[in-house]
This record gives structure tokens, sequence and C-alpha cells, in this order.
């Protein structure tokens, strides 16, 4: 996503975020560590084409590896939700090139999954569904970016830029230090604010996409 299009902030506007209360389940999965080696692919317009940096492989009926192909993503929190947002499980996998783990998802019946990969830089996003005690992987479903990053271009102008996979737009919600919000918007609308109408201070840069938010901080002079 890139768009040169400024906003000029200027006034308040009031944002408050929905709380969502999750039933946690508690599941007993069998993870195993094991290693392997990663062969990289031409980036296309399919997602099931192009270089997954986290790529979900069925190895059983009801067993899937995840694969890490980024050096330097670090470690990564796992969540599988089913299609309500209930958490089903949580943890943690090691990233780097040729680690992966295994999930074992017997104890699962059938329906939809998500499986979201994070940590404070990275996210991806993959769904999958069970049926008849089969696991299937939608491929097309794979979303994934990078933490965006925002750079000066000029006094009080800031632009942002974005490494992204199969998302088409991430909101973005500008706040002062005290959390009050003073824009709201989508990067498809603009890349580029001129935040020099504001008062002097800190302001974050949080940027939304799916279940998952970037922060980043600057100062307004």
């Amino acid at each position: 996503m890139h768009c040169q299009n400024e906003v000029i902030t200027a006034g308040e506007t009031r944002w408050y975020k929905n709380n969502k209360t999750m039933k946690k389940n508690t599941m007993l999965l069998s993870i195993f560590a094991a290693m392997f080696f990663v062969s990289t692919g031409n980036a296309m317009a399919e997602s099931h084409l192009f270089t997954k940096d986290v790529k979900i492989v069925k190895r059983d009926a009801k067993k899937v590896e995840v694969r890490v192909n980024q050096p330097n993503v670090g470690i990564l929190d796992v969540e599988l939700r089913d299609k309500e947002g209930v958490l089903i499980y949580e943890g943690e996998i090691k990233g780097g090139e040729n680690v992966a783990t295994q999930f074992n998802l017997n104890a699962l019946p059938s329906g939809e999954y998500t499986l979201n990969c994070f940590n404070n830089n990275f996210w991806s996003s993959q769904q999958l569904a069970i049926s008849n005690g089969n696991i299937e992987i939608n491929e097309n479903s794979y979303k994934e970016s990078l933490a965006p990053k925002v750079e000066m271009i000029a006094i009080n102008r800031f632009e942002v830029s974005t490494v992204v996979k199969n998302v088409a737009d991430m909101e973005v919600i500008i706040a002062d230090r005290a959390g009050e919000v003073v824009y709201k918007g989508y990067l498809s609308t603009a890349s580029r604010f001129n935040l020099g109408h504001l008062p002097s201070g800190e302001y974050s840069f949080e940027f939304v996409v799916a279940d998952k938010s970037f922060k980043q901080f600057v100062n307004v002079k």
C-alpha cells in the first residue's frame, strides 16, 4: 500500500475501541520441534504462490507443521481461534530459517479456524478448516505484515511505508500522549501526515490489521 495524499490533522476526534471478551478454551495440543530446509519461490499476486514468511504445511489428517521462513523474525506468539474468535490455543514458536513446529489438532471438532503468528514487528494470519476428520489449509487466505515505518520527511511532516502481503488496507490512528485521538483513517487514503497544526509533544501512530496493532511514536515540535 502506498499513497501520496497528505492529511493535515486539526481538531479532536474521539475514538473508542470496543473491548471483546472471549471465552478461553483449554486444549491438549502436542507440539514438536523439527528441522527442515527452506525452499523459496517467486513472489506472485496469488497468496498461494508468493513467498510466505510463515508457511503452514499439512503433515497428517489433523496435523500441521508451521515453518518460519524468515531468519530475523525472532520468537513469535501463536494463537489459534475458531470462527467466532474464541481462543483455542496460545503459545510461542521460535523464528529462524530451518525451524518448524508441529501441531496435533486431533482434539479439535469440525469447523473453521485461524492461526495467527505475531510479535512487535511481524504479523501473519491463515485460515484452515477441519471437516470429516481431515484438515484443509486455505492457501489464499494468508496475510502478512511487517511493522509500518514512520519517517519524518520535513518538520512535523511524516510518511508511512509498509511491507505487506495480501493485505488490502490498514487502519491508522494518531493520538496524543494522553490517548486522545486526533486522526483516524486508512493508509489507502493517505500515507503522508502533516502534524504542524497540533500542539508540540509526543504522538503515537497505531496501525491496525485484523486483531493486530503496531505502534510507533513521533515528536511534534
